[in-house]
């Protein structure tokens, strides 16, 4: 907590005989984050693959290309298939399966093109429908030329002007003109200009058949029908085969995939004619149940060894170290970027500071079910992975979020609690007074105590910076000293406290029209603070550096977006429920005074702008809370760069050793 998994680099080393067994043993124990060996000397070069390795892959290749054909999709089970008895089934049914599979699909390939090849047919035919006409009419002249298409304009007229010697057919299809004409080919040159000048002229293409056209239409219609129907029922077997080798596939997947990432493992190692070495990370606290481990596969033939020559920060692995609720706020950390491994490991504040600042925003407890809801659904859908964390995290900021309703007294922007706002008593959904706690008479109603609130931000928003700072002092006095901490960090502290001080007297003496105290020792004392911040500042960093003064004031103002997004979710619950109940709903005051018509309509603005509102409190609240920590926290203290703990193993969920 607060620090990454302490780390301790290891070799381990023995003869090639033992070099299953090694992989074999940390495979399972997955602790070891391999350091890939590159460069290749006289005595030892990169590791070959074991022998398996390439049928492996090929087996792996093809279930994948089943598993995708059949749309098998892995989902969590209590039941696990023993890794032992897979490889005596693999062959045979991959085999089965790839010629199964295959023989349906090429057949289902085969229908599809036939089906849109019919399909196209059938639209080609359909608009000659309006025409008298049998298709094989059209074509096979010599001294005839044909022309077909949609127009709308009378072409008879200049038609004639070119000759008398013609045909011409006109009907109506899909509720537009259309034609055939037949000429002598002697005038195909001028008719052929006179159509392209007729801007609604659209051609058709005579489709090779022969035969009536709606007769023909139909025929097509009837094998498109069965060819559909053969479809349908190549695709209910595939449904058959999918649920009978679904639980197979995922868990002859995953055994594959643990199999070739075994056999694979050399190609990270170092190895020689007889001997092999593999140079990891574990972490420290694990390191003796690890060397049991590989004494006991291996009959203490390989050898683990701690390596304790000093190393770049940067190459070594973090794994980051949590209380169990505090562990998915790792999701937010790694998004940004993983901490180095003598940086302070900002999750546990974030697991404090972040559902905080959502739930002052959002503040609502018919809100907050809601998101508490979705979270629920979420995490239920996704058991693992980055979705389940954030539905976690989004859990623990409805809840705070219903907490924070109840102090506001809010319940889709409803009063809650009985309360005299202006002189006038707004009646809650309990119909109670509010109780005290803590001497805090609740409900503080947001909207009348915007300067308190104001205040309380403000000062969420200076601890939050300061917290940032000293974690900053802390990180750069252990990586260069304490003299550039104090350069660094410490004068932007005595500035921060500093500025704080005196403003918290120059202010009240502003608003008075009074002047401040000359021997006010904290208005004083502030501004000598500030004043050595600043020359501290300007001799560690440089004169330039005074133009970033003006920054953390911004940083501080910045927090006051918790109250005004907070306000605008308010403000939009308490515009919605007024627009619907006082002109819908309870016209002038009378519950269905305006009929259930209307009242229906109050209720469907009601339904939609609180659906709508809801869609901005989750947004809203997540995007500026995680703005808060990433740009007005993280930039005081964190830098991030290392290198993520990614274990060599696998982690089961459809097999079992």
């Amino acid at each position: 907590m607060l620090k990454p998994t302490k780390m301790t680099r290891v070799i381990i080393a023995g003869t090639k005989e033992l070099i299953e067994p090694t992989i074999s043993t940390f495979h399972r124990l997955n602790v070891l984050h391999i350091t890939d060996y590159s460069e290749e000397g006289r005595d030892f070069k990169i590791g070959k693959p074991l022998k398996p390795a390439s049928k492996l892959s090929e087996y792996l290749l093809s279930l994948r290309a089943i598993s995708n054909q059949l749309g098998v999709l892995g989902k969590e089970t209590s039941l696990k298939q023993s890794s032992k008895e897979l490889p005596s089934q693999i062959d045979e049914k991959i085999t089965k399966l790839q010629k199964e599979v295959s023989s349906h699909f090429d057949e289902l390939r085969s229908i599809e093109f036939k089906i849109k090849e019919k399909e196209d047919l059938a639209s080609a035919v359909k608009p000659f429908f309006g025409l008298p006409l049998s298709l094989e009419v059209y074509a096979g002249y010599e001294t005839v030329k044909a022309y077909t298409g949609f127009i709308d304009a009378d072409i008879e007229p200049e038609l004639s002007k070119i000759t008398s010697n013609y045909e011409l057919f006109t009907g109506e299809s899909e509720k537009r003109k259309i034609f055939a004409l037949f000429i002598p080919v002697a005038y195909e040159a001028p008719v052929q200009k006179l159509l392209q000048d007729e801007r609604s002229y659209v051609e058709l293409k005579v489709p090779a058949l022969k035969g009536n056209p709606p007769v023909i239409f139909d025929e097509l219609t009837k094998e498109i029908s069965v060819l559909k129907e053969k479809h349908a029922s190549i695709k209910s077997e595939l449904d058959i085969i999918k649920k009978e080798y679904s639980e197979f596939i995922t868990a002859a997947d995953e055994y594959l995939s643990i199999e070739t990432q075994k056999a694979e493992a050399p190609l990270r190692f170092a190895t020689s004619p007889n001997a092999f070495i593999i140079d990891g990370w574990i972490p420290s606290r694990k390191y003796d149940e690890i060397e049991k481990e590989l004494q006991e596969s291996t009959g203490g033939l390989a050898y683990l060894t701690k390596v304790e020559e000093e190393v770049e920060e940067e190459e070594i692995p973090i794994e980051l170290e949590n209380p169990t609720l505090a562990k998915p706020f790792e999701l937010l950390i790694n998004t940004f970027a993983t901490p180095k491994y003598k940086e302070i490991d900002p999750s546990i504040l974030i697991f404090i500071t972040f559902p905080l600042f959502y739930a002052i925003m959002l503040g609502d407890v018919g809100y907050g079910m809601l998101v508490a809801a979705l979270a629920v659904v979420i995490k239920n859908k996704f058991k693992t992975g980055g979705l389940n964390a954030l539905a976690l995290i989004l859990f623990l900021s409805a809840v705070l979020s219903v907490i924070l309703g109840v102090v506001y007294g809010e319940f889709f922007g409803f009063p809650l609690f009985n309360v005299e706002v202006k002189g006038e008593m707004e009646h809650g959904l309990l119909g109670i007074a509010g109780p005290a706690i803590a001497g805090i008479h609740i409900p503080v109603h947001r909207f009348e105590s915007v300067q308190s609130l104001l205040l309380i931000t403000l000062i969420i928003g200076i601890i939050h910076i300061l917290l940032g700072l000293i974690l900053g002092f802390r990180n750069i006095t252990i990586e260069h000293g304490l003299k550039h901490a104090i350069y660094e960090k410490g004068s932007w502290m005595m500035i921060l406290l500093g500025g704080i001080a005196a403003i918290a007297r120059l202010m009240p003496a502003l608003m008075s029209k009074l002047p401040v105290q000359s021997n006010d020792p904290v208005f004083t004392g502030g501004i000598v603070l500030a004043v050595i911040g600043v020359i501290l500042l300007i001799k560690g960093e440089g004169f330039i550096s005074i133009m970033e003064i003006p920054t953390l004031l911004s940083n501080i103002l910045s927090y006051a977006r918790i109250l005004a997004i907070g306000l605008s979710s308010a403000g939009i619950a308490l515009a919605v429920n007024t627009l619907s109940m006082k002109l819908f709903i309870k016209p002038d005051g009378v519950l269905l005074g305006g009929g259930i018509g209307l009242a229906l309509v109050g209720v469907l603005i009601l339904f939609i702008g609180h659906l709508i509102n809801l869609l901005l409190g989750i947004l809203g609240p997540g995007l500026h809370s995680l703005r808060l920590q990433y740009v007005e926290f993280f930039t005081k203290f964190y830098e991030g760069g290392g290198t993520k703990y990614v274990p060599f193993g696998y982690n089961r969920k459809y097999t079992e050793e």
